[in-house]
């Protein structure tokens, strides 16, 4: 493994986790599924007969054409089927968000494992690089010696061909033929002839003392290259030693970084399971969110309607003839959407409009300090006639 591999994204996958997609796509889950499952229909929850459209979404108008008492009824009883629904889909909710908590709980247990077990991992990459670094200093080391150790060897090779037949005893024992000779030349009076052969001889004897002077020289140095030869043997022994220690301890943080990293990648696993989990219930949670609006939506819908309806009821009461009443409203009605149109509403018109039933008194709180404009523009977007 490479000393000088870096660690530093052992973690960030776990600390990121939480918050990234992961690579598998979610699959969308779809509103009508969810009320299949509950055993409902989403289409029949919503749906409405056309008089019940007109009521809901038709202008002032429409509310004079249409069976009231029937669409009354038909509200009452869609208002009824809503809240069974609602109610079922509340509960659904909550045990989904209970899902979603059991399933974000195991998902960052398991993140925190991963994070944990990445911290180790990093200590023991930091340990592993740390001893590697002093592996690659002992083994340039070592080598170091092994060089000097061959140029030593090649130094004594040379040496001990130069010195060949080298002795300290032939040196002694030439040392004293000399002195010998010398003391026969200084004590005894010797015929002439004796006296050069003697002469002779001491220079004999004195050219090869000092070639083995030359010798004796390298001979030293022979001796001592030798003994930095077994200190160098020694070092390197020493040396090679420890570097099998040292080796050994690298190769046990190596194993050691293995198991730890298949089970940071057991634990990474299962946090990514139980994430998927996570998204799908997120994703539920979604899909009946939007229900449970379009539902209110609805339910608030049907309670205005109603309590329009009521009133018109209550204001047709007043008339002796339904056409009466009709034509009256319609003409009030006429003259208001000419006054929108020219943006000169009045209380006096709008009191009319709630009294009606064709606004409800909720309408005060969107009117609060605006301009006849803006209260002709909402007016009109409340009935309706805005497009």
């Amino acid at each position: 493994m490479n000393s000088q591999e870096i660690s530093g994204s052992e973690t960030k996958e776990a600390d990121s986790r939480e918050q990234s997609t992961t690579a598998q796509e979610v699959t969308e889950i779809d509103v009508g599924e969810i009320f299949e499952a509950m055993g409902a229909d989403l289409d029949e929850a919503l749906a409405l007969s056309e008089e019940a459209k007109r009521a809901l979404e038709g202008e002032p108008e429409a509310l004079l054409d249409i069976p009231h008492d029937e669409v009354m009824e038909e509200l009452r009883e869609k208002q009824k089927k809503i809240e069974e629904i609602f109610s079922k889909i509340i509960a659904l909710r909550d045990e989904v968000l209970s899902k979603l908590r059991e399933e974000r709980a195991k998902r960052d247990d398991f993140n925190a494992k991963v994070r944990e077990l990445a911290a180790k991992i990093r200590e023991f990459i930091e340990k592993r690089n740390e001893l590697q670094r002093y592996v690659d200093e002992k083994k340039q080391e070592l080598n170091t010696y092994r060089q000097a150790l061959k140029e030593i060897s090649n130094k004594l090779e040379t040496l001990q061909k130069e010195i060949e037949g080298f002795s300290l005893r032939k040196e002694r024992k030439i040392r004293s033929q000399i002195r010998k000779y010398e003391m026969v030349l200084e004590r005894f009076n010797i015929p002439p002839d004796l006296e050069e052969k003697l002469v002779a001889k001491i220079k004999e004897l004195s050219e090869q003392l000092r070639s083995f002077k030359e010798k004796e020289a390298k001979w030293r140095e022979l001796n001592k290259l030798k003994r930095e030869r077994e200190r160098l043997r020694d070092s390197i022994g020493a040396l090679r030693k420890a570097l099998v220690i040292y080796v050994q301890e690298l190769n046990k943080i190596r194993s050691e970084i293995r198991e730890l990293r298949k089970e940071r990648d057991f634990y990474k696993s299962k946090a990514d399971e139980h994430h998927m989990e996570v998204q799908k219930y997120a994703k539920k949670l979604e899909a009946i969110k939007e229900m449970l609006d379009r539902l209110r939506d609805l339910r608030y819908r049907i309670s205005k309607t109603l309590s329009k309806l009521r009133r018109l009821k209550y204001q047709m009461r007043q008339f002796r003839a339904e056409e009466e009443f009709k034509q009256a409203v319609l003409k009030r009605l006429t003259e208001i959407k000419s006054k929108i149109e020219r943006g000169e509403l009045e209380m006096p018109d709008l009191q009319f409009l709630i009294n009606f039933g064709f606004l409800t008194e909720d309408i005060f709180e969107k009117i609060v300090s605006t301009s006849p404009q803006e209260l002709a523009k909402k007016v009109a977007e409340e009935l309706g006639y805005s497009g």
